[in-house]
């Protein structure tokens, strides 16, 4: 999964910043949409790799790692990977905002990236909740 979002963010990254943007049809706000954006992808690529590192700490090690090197390596990985999804969601819906028109369904477009993640971790919570 780490490999999946890493390249997510790499080829978001790449086509956002070599795709030509004219100068003429922005507005102010454009240019922070597009700071944002650049900045959350490569703020989550950079936690993506961080990921596979600690995903990858206890194999590189002399001795053969134990059940809870491994369950630590798995915790450390997964607080650092959930940020990096709702990083990647948030610069999809501000992209989505830069490139397209804004209009009703632009605007519930990005608001659904926006909201997706935050949805996912309530239903989470509430999942883990015991009645």
């Amino acid at each position: 999964m780490t490999s999946w979002f890493i390249g997510i963010s790499a080829i978001l990254l790449v086509l956002y910043l070599t795709v030509p943007k004219p100068n003429i049809d922005k507005e102010w706000f454009d240019y922070y949409f597009e700071a944002i954006a650049v900045i959350l992808l490569i703020v989550s690529l950079f936690l993506y790799l961080l990921s596979a590192t600690y995903l990858l700490q206890p194999f590189y090690q002399d001795n053969e790692p134990t059940k809870e090197q491994l369950i630590q390596s798995a915790v450390n990985t997964r607080r650092v990977q959930i940020p990096g999804a709702f990083m990647i969601f948030w610069a999809i819906g501000f992209l989505i905002l830069i490139k397209l028109e804004y209009s009703i369904a632009v605007l519930a477009y990005s608001m659904v990236a926006f909201g997706a993640p935050i949805l996912w971790l309530g239903l989470r919570r509430i999942a883990q909740m015991r009645f």
